[in-house]
């Protein structure tokens, strides 16, 4: 079975969830007997294509810019995808993201699509950065799939109610992580306060970082040694640093950026806890990521959380301040407690691996082009 990738997800971005989710899926993939698989990409900046393994296999050229660099590079990589789908010397066609280019040179070939979220179609009207989105072309992309892969049963749903796909089309393959079997170089350390809170990725609108942050000063304030980090994404800005000066907790929320998976790994493996306090996820791969690491983990108790950790963490109505405060201060001196968490995190790991995710979705291209 020959299955052609294309390059929306890997044109100028370094670094991203649902990049990474296709960079582990192709890798895991080429490891099947009788599967071919091929990348439509000429140019790109995206850090887990560096792979030396990963560039024997699908070479392209390494560049590093951002702007009009990314755009015209996108552009050159949008053609080349287009005459690579018009070749059609695949089986199987999956798009890395919803720009519906590909219609117009795919013929009869099927393809399918993975729905990672309903981000913009659940919170546009409240956040006015996601509005503007596009629901149409997405429509279309889901309507024409042969099959759509969801990424929980929580993202199913929301394919069903939004969209109105036909449940018989959907298919669920949860997400995984290459942590479960990732380990940073024993000599290798961060510098990072003794003491911490977690917090990892952007921080904006439906992420519900300043009411999580406003929950958690009185501990701040209490406990003058404990630190929030704020890991990857942006540096503060500046209505970031006015609510840090109003909560009077400037001293001790911090921002790490994270280069690499060893740098993440360990930000993760030396905090007292990771904390999810977003409004919704389509999956949450920090769960698993925490996980992996030996880190008890606090969850918003919306979306997916729930059906991905299970038992294996606490849980906070992410709207709630008292709520997120009580349970943020539960675990903070329970030795106990957060040892209980750390091996339940590590048995629902199991259920999610790489290997299993292709597996997974391999079943479901057989089901469309019955190979």
């Amino acid at each position: 079975m020959r299955v052609l990738f294309d390059h929306q997800s890997f044109s100028g971005a370094k670094f991203g969830g649902v990049a990474r989710y296709f960079y582990d899926l192709m890798h895991n993939l080429k490891y099947h007997q009788g599967v071919e698989v091929n990348l439509s990409l000429l140019f790109s900046n995206n850090e887990y294509l560096k792979n030396a393994d990963v560039k024997k296999v699908f070479p392209f050229s390494y560049f590093l810019g951002h702007g009009l660099t990314n755009t015209l590079f996108s552009h050159v990589n949008r053609a080349n995808s287009a005459l690579q789908i018009t070749r059609h010397n695949y089986d199987i066609f999956h798009p890395t993201y919803f720009n519906d280019y590909f219609m117009t040179f795919l013929g009869k070939t099927p393809y399918v699509i993975t729905h990672h979220d309903a981000i913009p179609e659940k919170f546009a009207t409240q956040y006015a950065q996601l509005d503007g989105f596009d629901k149409a072309y997405k429509q279309r992309v889901l309507d024409r799939a042969a099959k759509v892969i969801a990424v929980s049963e929580n993202t199913k749903n929301d394919l069903l109610e939004i969209f109105r796909i036909a449940p018989e089309k959907i298919e669920v393959v949860h997400h995984s992580t290459h942590f479960a079997t990732y380990k940073p170089a024993e000599d290798f350390d961060i510098v990072t306060p003794e003491r911490y809170l977690l917090y990892v990725g952007n921080r904006e609108n439906y992420k519900n970082f300043d009411i999580f942050l406003t929950a958690i000063a009185p501990i701040l304030h209490k406990q003058s040694d404990l630190h929030l980090i704020c890991a990857g994404s942006h540096g503060f800005t500046e209505s970031e640093q006015k609510l840090f000066h109003e909560l009077g907790v400037s001293g001790q929320i911090l921002h790490q950026e994270i280069p690499n998976d060893a740098v993440l790994y360990r930000i993760y493996q030396k905090a007292i806890a990771f904390i999810y306090p977003s409004l919704y996820e389509g999956f949450g791969i920090p769960i698993l990521e925490a996980f992996a690491c030996g880190c008890p983990v606090i969850l918003s108790d919306r979306s997916c959380f729930p059906e991905v950790a299970q038992n294996a963490a606490l849980y906070f109505n992410p709207e709630n301040k008292e709520n997120i405060n009580f349970e943020v201060e539960k675990l903070i001196d329970n030795a106990e407690l957060k040892l209980n968490l750390v091996k339940k995190g590590y048995q629902r790991l199991k259920d999610f691996s790489p290997e299993n995710t292709a597996k997974k979705t391999l079943n479901v291209y057989k089901s469309v082009v019955g190979k």
